[in-house]
């Protein structure tokens, strides 16, 4: 039976229709296929009103091409009798190929896959199945017409069965390219629906009543609905290769957005780590190497903060575009922070290319940038990793160039460093350190010595300066030298200083009369806004004068912001406070800033002092600080006195106080008070 069938469909085809109209058809329903399945996955695909949009669009163009190529094949049957159509009903079949598609289409997007796929493709094999038969109906033959039921059936399983797969296959692959099965089904559908129902249609000529169609009438009829069906179907696919190319054309917008520094047009973090990743897989198979380089620049946040953020952003701009220029052509430079930069530069095994490249580096952003009227004096430090020889992971090679770059910046910044394993250990210990140090201002493991003043008119002890100490638990005795530095990087200095200065002011509120105590501040607290109202907190709580109390800034803290230093000294001399310069002509000794700011006291550094009298120049520079002083009407303080020597010297050349090793070492709070106890009772050194 099924031979039969096969066979019947067979000779209904090639014995029954006229080829060329068939092969006709064949184009038109493949061509139109591929359209409808791909308007239908963008269908699928599209959500909220414009899905409304594109499921119009698919129908449209599917039912259209579906209807031409049932119109064209049935114009190509061949009954040998006279034909004609319908108007009406032929009509009618093309809205419901239309709308029967248009309603699978909707049913297709059900959320449960196979429910979906039976539904919406079963309902689109349906509507091709009655706009089959609707178009049948309308085909007038004058002979005896004659439907073979069991072809009709088989007809309409066909259709549902392949829609159904063509849906499902569709819904599979919609992440794909082009889904050729599902088109391939699609066809399968049209066809078996068409030949086999055509199969199912019989005519019987009636003598008499002519011998067959106008085969040049309905030749003609054919390529005209051709046309206009491919019309269809062409400006479907022109809409949605337009709708494609905004697409791609948005989402290549949003890659450079998402890959690239919308600031200075450079490539991004995350496309840097993505180079970085791909080149270290390239080196699992024998790629070639490649050298990795940080950037961080010197100097930027005081420019940042003083200047602005707009002016910091045009500074980041020119920047960006030296890095361009030092690099070679096919390095890759990124901005993956603030003001950090990364190269990589494909192909550098020579340690000594490397080190040019991070040479010029810094070279280039050391030069002075003008930018708006404005001179912005930077300057870089550079870490540098070599791959693979320091290493082939992506995460590895990232932390040995920041490891490199955190050296490169505790050399002095600047400057240029190569991983090396032994730096590991060395940053080991700084965080460690770094961790103790958060734990000791948790514990309040900070302790305060006194170094005491000596006056040399009176040869009496006029006070004492404050020293921080600290004594870890874990580490014995920690050099302020090695913590404080660290402290300013973490931002607990501010709370040590507030700290230090609450117990400075306690103390000396029990020593006699008179007596001042001097506390040192880091230029971080004197940046921070806050001074002045930790000084006053630490006066009332304390109880002690405002004039007894001294508080000791370097030339460095007046360099980072002379404005914003400026009115933080005023804030601090309002309250009745005095302020002294500490380690004068060791830093930038500027004359200006004796004018400029409210300075009552000049400390001499002890560098200078411990070279007299021997020493011609220190001696002069001791000699000449001393008379400035007395010319501005300012006390002069000589640090490092360790010799009868020094003191004799000293003295002599007009410095009134002194402290060194000669007169006492720091000391603690209770020897302090002893200390002075004594002196209450016997005012003579001597």
């Amino acid at each position: 039976m099924f031979e039969g069938s096969v066979l019947r469909v067979l000779t209904c085809l090639f014995h029954e229709h006229d080829l060329m109209l068939v092969l006709l058809a064949a184009l038109l329903c493949v061509v139109g296929s591929y359209v409808s399945i791909q308007l239908f996955r963008r269908t699928l695909q599209a959500g909220g009103g414009s899905r409304f949009h594109w499921c119009f669009l698919a129908s449209v163009c599917a039912g259209s091409s579906i209807w031409g190529t049932h119109f064209i094949a049935m114009l190509g049957y061949q009954p040998g009798v006279p034909v004609t159509f319908d108007a009406t009903l032929t009509i009618i079949s093309v809205v419901i190929a239309i709308f029967g598609v248009g309603i699978g289409l909707f049913l297709s997007t059900l959320r449960n896959r196979w429910f979906g796929a039976l539904c919406g493709g079963g309902t689109i094999g349906l509507a091709i199945a009655a706009m089959h038969y609707v178009g049948m109906f309308a085909y007038r033959a004058d002979g005896i017409v004659g439907w073979l039921p069991n072809y009709v059936a088989l007809s309409l399983a066909c259709v549902v069965v392949f829609g159904a797969l063509a849906i499902d296959r569709l819904r599979v692959h919609d992440d794909e390219g082009h889904p050729w099965a599902a088109t391939l089904l699609l066809v399968v559908a049209i066809v078996m629906l068409h030949f086999v129902g055509m199969a199912a249609f019989t005519v019987t000529p009636i003598a008499g009543f002519g011998s067959g169609p106008q085969s040049e009438v309905f030749v003609a009829m054919a390529s005209a609905i051709a046309m206009a069906a491919l019309l269809i179907v062409g400006t479907g696919i022109s809409t949605y290769l337009v709708e494609m190319r905004t697409r791609v054309d948005a989402q290549d917008r949003l890659h450079h957005i998402a890959m690239h520094d919308t600031l200075t047009g450079l490539q991004n973090r995350h496309a840097f780590n993505g180079k970085l990743r791909r080149l270290c897989q390239r080196l699992v198979r024998g790629g070639p190497p490649f050298a990795l380089l940080m950037v961080d620049l010197d100097r930027f946040k005081p420019i940042n903060d003083s200047l602005g953020h707009p002016f910091g952003d045009k500074v980041l701009k020119a920047v960006s575009a030296r890095l361009q220029e030092a690099v070679r052509d096919n390095d890759m430079v990124a901005r993956i922070g603030g003001d950090e930069f990364a190269v990589i530069a494909p192909g550098v095994d020579d340690p000594s290319v490397a080190r040019l490249l991070a040479e010029r580096i810094v070279e280039v952003l050391s030069r002075p940038f003008v930018i708006s009227g404005q001179v912005a004096d930077l300057g870089a430090s550079v870490g540098i990793t070599l791959a693979p020889a320091d290493g082939k992971d992506a995460e590895t090679l990232t932390q040995q160039v920041d490891i490199a770059l955190y050296h490169a910046k505790n050399e002095g910044r600047g400057r240029h460093c190569f991983f090396d394993p032994s730096l590991t250990e060395t940053l080991r210990e700084r965080r460690l350190l770094e961790a103790d140090l958060r734990r000791a201002c948790m514990r309040e493991e900070f302790e305060v010595y006194f170094q005491p003043i000596l006056d040399t008119a009176t040869r009496e002890f006029a006070g004492a300066e404050a020293l921080v100490r600290w004594h870890s638990p874990e580490r014995g005795v920690v050099s302020p030298v090695l913590f404080i530095p660290v402290a300013e990087e973490l931002g607990l200095v501010t709370t040590i200083g507030a700290l230090v200065l609450e117990r400075a002011c306690a103390e000396a509120a029990t020593w006699p009369d008179g007596m001042t105590v001097a506390v040192n501040v880091s230029p971080v607290q004197m940046m921070g806004g806050r001074l002045a109202s930790t000084i006053a907190q630490a006066l009332h709580k304390s109880g002690l004068e405002p004039g007894r109390l001294e508080i000791e800034i370097t030339e460095t803290a007046l360099v980072t912001d002379d404005e914003l230093a400026l009115r933080a000294l005023e804030e601090v001399r309002a309250l009745g406070v005095k302020i002294s310069l500490d380690d004068f002509g060791t830093g930038y000794s500027s004359l200006s800033y004796l004018h400029r700011f409210p300075i009552d006291r000049i400390k001499i550094d002890a560098s200078f002092v411990n070279q007299v009298p021997h020493d011609p120049g220190s001696a002069s520079i001791v000699r000449a600080i001393a008379q400035l002083g007395e010319s501005l009407q300012m006390e002069v303080t000589a640090e490092g006195i360790e010799t009868d020597a020094q003191y004799s010297y000293v003295a002599e050349h007009g410095c009134r106080h002194m402290q060194g090793f000669l007169f006492s070492r720091p000391v603690d709070a209770a020897t302090l008070a002893r200390l002075f106890g004594t002196h209450e009772k016997n005012r003579s050194v001597a």
